[in-house]
């Protein structure tokens, strides 16, 4: 009788603690916040290794010491490990949503994103994974990283892994309709998965301004560099995403890619690359920037803002919140309630006679509740004043659904109007009962054909040649005193120069090869 009532004991003390069979376990017991600001540290956790943290809070506890993942923070909220030793086979872990806002967390074992755990409307509820199935063996870094800027404050605790992980053979199978195109500066690839008795891990893409392509080697990981501007770049890119975009490429040129499935990690990766990997090839067009505007000096640049109704609320530059916190524009009806407004911000105008496949893109930021923002084009637009004067074509973009979540207006297709005059338009309205904030960033118009730059912006012209250039680059320009900014495709400022001769001629064999704006 009593060998029987030890044994039902274990029994119990089996299904009611189950995570003390885990091989680590990490309680955040050396968190060091406590308080309801959001800050950024490290601490020493249980698995022995060095934990960092950025954006994270300590009073939404799950139990005792809980680090709690801010919502839309810069940097962007994340808590991840230092070098765990023993490979990882699965892992599960307590999480919590904090306040209102829907939990969207990813979690990765390395670079390899696991899983994505989300909530819906289940504020204070404490959950938990269930068994991940990793498999990675050796050793291995624990990462947790909101999704993105709607991700919901989201409190983790007590994760638990079991040691271990097999080495796989190569994959069965390549992936199938790999598939490269261009768009704009970029290259969009997508894939569908492979498919088999051994599936991938992951995959190493290679791309290159070569079509020969030499493959990887097995027990020799490959780091990402997706730089592919200077004519080759590597990235990995896990099973079940099925698509990756290169960006910032020079026009008129072509690239090669070639994709190879992979199992394990370190020394024990394995590459399958017999037989014929799948290869894929696009070209850049001939593209030219016809306007580009961040906002970055803090002005409106070569926009103009034209308040038709609510003199008191006009678009504005502000010094930041736009793309990597640099500057934007920006509009609100909202000062003191919600108020009637009617507020346009209009590009200079444009020759679009002188290219073809016009193409429009740009960022926008919302919050809060009112009318979408309209995005319109004109071509009988006299740019002297009043807009309601002209005819405007509504155009089809892409806008941000809220929660200052920064969104790409995808590119619009803009090559079916043609003029010497040809504007665009943001036309913002809001009225006495909602009034939403929007913000813009990095407006980009571009066209197919011409050898350099031609922008006419209020009637100064200037002129820029080559394009590409490969070191130096010609400016010309009218007499008078100017001031040349260069900045990288992401809007950050890389080149200042005072000009004030017709002709002039930069050396430009410091920056780095890519797409560059002026």
């Amino acid at each position: 009788m009593k060998k029987f009532t030890f044994l039902t004991l274990m029994i119990i003390s089996w299904a009611i603690s189950p995570m003390i069979f885990a091989d680590g376990l990490e309680t955040f017991a050396n968190f060091p916040e406590t308080g309801n600001t959001y800050e950024d540290g490290t601490f020493i956790g249980q698995d022995g290794s060095m934990w960092t943290y950025y954006q994270c809070r300590g009073d939404k506890l799950i139990t005792n010491e809980t680090p709690c993942l801010g919502k839309d923070r810069v940097p962007t909220a994340e808590i991840y490990s230092g070098t765990i030793t023993g490979g990882c086979l699965t892992l599960n872990f307590d999480y919590m949503q904090a306040f209102s806002t829907n939990v969207n967390l990813e979690v990765y074992i390395n670079s390899f994103l696991v899983t994505t755990v989300t909530t819906s409307g289940e504020q204070g509820i404490v959950k938990n994974t269930g068994d991940i199935f990793v498999n990675i063996p050796g050793d291995f870094t624990i990462r947790f990283i909101q999704a993105d800027n709607l991700s919901g404050q989201v409190s983790i605790d007590n994760i638990a892994w079991v040691s271990g992980g097999a080495i796989n053979p190569e994959p069965t199978n390549y992936p199938t309709n790999f598939v490269a195109s261009a768009e704009g500066f970029s290259i969009n690839l997508n894939w569908d998965d492979a498919t088999g008795e051994q599936l991938p891990l992951a995959y190493l893409i290679f791309g290159s301004d070569n079509a020969n392509i030499d493959p990887p080697e097995d027990g020799i990981p490959v780091e990402d560099d997706i730089n592919l501007s200077d004519g080759w770049a590597t990235v990995n890119v896990s099973y079940g995403i099925e698509t990756y975009t290169f960006i910032g490429l020079p026009s008129s040129s072509t690239y090669y890619f070639k994709i190879f499935p992979y199992t394990n990690t370190g020394s024990d990766i394995d590459y399958k690359t017999d037989g014929t990997p799948p290869e894929t090839s696009a070209t850049i067009p001939d593209l030219v920037v016809i306007n580009f505007e961040d906002f970055n000096d803090t002005t409106l640049g070569t926009w103009t803002q034209i308040s038709v109704v609510g003199p008191d609320q006009f678009w504005y530059a502000e010094d930041y919140y736009g793309i990597e916190d640099s500057p934007c524009a920006k509009m609100s009806g909202y000062s003191g309630g919600s108020n009637e407004n009617d507020d346009w911000l209009i590009s200079p105008p444009m020759n679009f006679n002188s290219f073809t496949n016009e193409s429009f893109s740009f960022y926008s930021a919302m919050n809060y509740t009112g009318p979408d923002l309209e995005v319109k084009i004109s071509v009988d637009y006299d740019g002297g004043g009043a807009p309601y004067s002209a005819t405007w074509n509504l155009l089809t973009v892409v806008l941000s659904q809220g929660g200052w979540q920064w969104t790409p207006s995808g590119n619009i297709d803009v090559s079916g109007f043609n003029g010497t005059e040809v504007y665009i338009a943001f036309q913002y309205t809001s009225n006495n009962q909602e009034s939403a904030t929007w913000e813009v960033d990095n407006i980009l118009i571009t066209g197919e054909g011409n050898a350099g730059i031609n922008e006419f912006t209020g009637g100064f012209e200037y002129k820029i040649y080559p394009n590409p250039a490969s070191e130096n680059l010609n400016v010309n320009v009218a007499e008078g005193n100017y001031e040349l900014k260069i900045h990288t495709i992401s809007g950050k400022l890389v080149f200042v120069k005072s000009i004030n001769n017709k002709t002039n001629t930069l050396n430009l064999s410091e920056l780095d090869k890519g797409i560059y704006f002026v």
